[in-house]
């Protein structure tokens, strides 16, 4: 375990401006600034000014005027990949830096914030490889004949509200295609990591990102509210709980905003009697604990026979209990803590009242020796607990995972999709053909077989039921941002 005295001093960070328009403003608000606090540590990492009603309208007018009168929307597709590139490039040469400012603002271990760290400026230049293929105008001709002309046009302004678990991935997976789309941005990060997203703003600078295309501020609830019910906002792209995207699409149904969501999950993963043990554990793991278990994909319930729970139970046990648990700036940490005390007191509550009312403690449930500064939790599997119960039907968002027993395989689907979230899931067996057949019939965005979870920029990514609607990544998520026009063309001028 590091000693905290050997991380050296670190000033706490203050963040009174924003970039709008190009520019760094001051805030209008008179609100106290947001505070930003280690979960390793519970020490300040720093304080960012929240924006009230009037500094929102000043980003969403600078992103408006961006759009309207500047060129970036009227560049091809091509031209403004060369800004993603250039953006890439920038903000990549911050990444020894803005790894340690990630791991102490979501305690990832060390390794894992320096992933995080890389995966904007992979999306970005991501983006911009896929602008050689992007059309976006054909001719064709409809049933009766009429020539026409499709051009998918830019939707406009972009309201990009990412959650905190992934800040730089979530605020990429929106900034990427947009731009690449030709949409203008503001981005407004989730308050528990507005930090990092300073970073982003300072390389779009650095860059040479044409003025008012990318727009920072940071706030709270009101602050989102306020941009979500911005009718200068042309879309609004969202990652976050359930409960607060139901807040979001009623906001922006006012304004008939166009909207994407990416909300929560409760995969399943369903083993068969012939999936291979060693397999399971090598994948089913990460799927549980990456990004500290603070996952929308995680495997959060896994489905078994009777015949072998026992047999994955006594597995799971053991190599949970290996998980080293500690201080992220160690390297070797493997499960640092929960984002706040709030999240990781709700999430041993909601354990303990399942077992409670009768669920079996397996291992975990409880906050790790001698880690009682900090938000941790130890790794947690609990059995024996109904498939309609809070704890197998909510999303815990920690590395909790619920073993549930089918009859057989059509239970075991059955299971799966009886829950309100059709995010992810996973089916393993030996048996490739009762693999795929199973997660044909598994209703969630993505289903992996013989693994716990996959991604991949080039192919869309997005749930079903409440888990949300819309696409990221691949050449679906440019095409959110992005809407048909049909020109009937003159039949005498042909």
């Amino acid at each position: 375990m590091t000693d905290p005295a050997e991380r050296g001093a670190r000033e706490a960070i203050e963040e009174t401006r924003f970039f709008v328009g190009g520019e760094w403003v001051p805030s209008h608000s008179t609100a106290p600034p947001l505070v930003v606090v280690d979960p390793a540590t519970e020490e300040v990492v720093g304080r960012a000014a929240i924006a009230g009603s009037e500094d929102v309208g000043a980003a969403v007018g600078a992103a408006r005027r961006a759009f309207d009168d500047s060129d970036w929307p009227r560049l091809s597709p091509h031209e403004r990949a060369a800004s993603l590139a250039a953006f890439a490039d920038a903000l990549a040469s911050e990444r020894t830096e803005l790894t340690e400012l990630l791991r102490t603002e979501t305690g990832f271990p060390r390794p894992q914030a320096r992933l995080e760290a890389g995966n904007m400026v992979a999306l970005l230049r991501h983006a911009a490889r896929m602008a050689p293929d992007l059309v976006l105008r054909e001719e064709r001709s409809g049933v009766r004949g009429a020539p026409t002309e499709i051009t998918h046009l830019p939707v406009g302004v972009v309201a990009a509200i990412p959650a905190w678990n992934s800040p730089q991935t979530l605020a990429g997976n929106k900034i990427a295609p947009a731009l690449l789309a030709g949409c203008t941005v503001v981005l407004k990060p989730a308050e528990q990591t507005s930090l990092d997203a300073f970073v982003i703003a300072r390389a779009a600078e650095r860059s040479g990102l044409p003025a008012g295309v990318l727009n920072l501020i940071t706030g709270d609830a009101s602050t989102a509210a306020a941009l979500v019910g911005h009718p200068g906002v042309d879309k609004v792209a969202f990652t976050g709980s359930t409960a607060v995207g139901a807040r979001v699409a009623a906001a922006a149904a006012a304004n008939i905003t166009r909207l994407s969501l990416e909300l929560g999950g409760k995969s399943a993963a369903i083993v068969c009697d012939d999936a291979p043990l060693d397999q399971l554990l090598a994948t089913l793991l990460p799927a549980v604990l990456s990004v500290n278990g603070e996952m929308c994909v995680a495997i959060s319930r896994l489905l078994v026979s009777r015949g072998r729970k026992a047999e994955v139970l006594t597995a799971l046990r053991t190599a949970l209990e290996r998980v080293v648990v500690g201080d992220p700036a160690d390297d070797a940490t493997q499960l640092g803590p929960l984002v706040t005390r709030q999240h990781r007191d709700r999430v041993l509550a909601a354990v303990r009242a399942a077992v409670a009312e009768g669920a079996t403690l397996v291992t975990g449930g409880g906050v790790p020796e001698a880690l009682e500064r900090g938000f941790y939790l130890q790794p947690t599997v609990v059995t024996d607990v109904d498939p309609r119960s809070p704890i197998a039907q909510e999303e815990l968002f920690a590395p909790v995972l619920v073993v549930l027993e089918y009859e057989d395989l059509d239970d075991a689907v059955r299971i799966a999709n009886d829950t309100p979230f059709g995010l992810s899931g996973a089916v393993y067996s030996a048996d490739p053909v009762q693999a795929i057949g199973l997660a044909r019939r598994i209703r969630s965005g993505s289903v992996h077989v013989n693994n716990g979870m996959n991604l991949d920029f080039d192919l869309p990514f997005g749930g079903l039921k409440a888990s949300g609607y819309g696409r990221e990544y691949g050449r679906e998520g440019v095409f959110e941002y992005l809407e048909p026009q049909v020109v009937f063309l003159d039949r005498a001028a042909q």
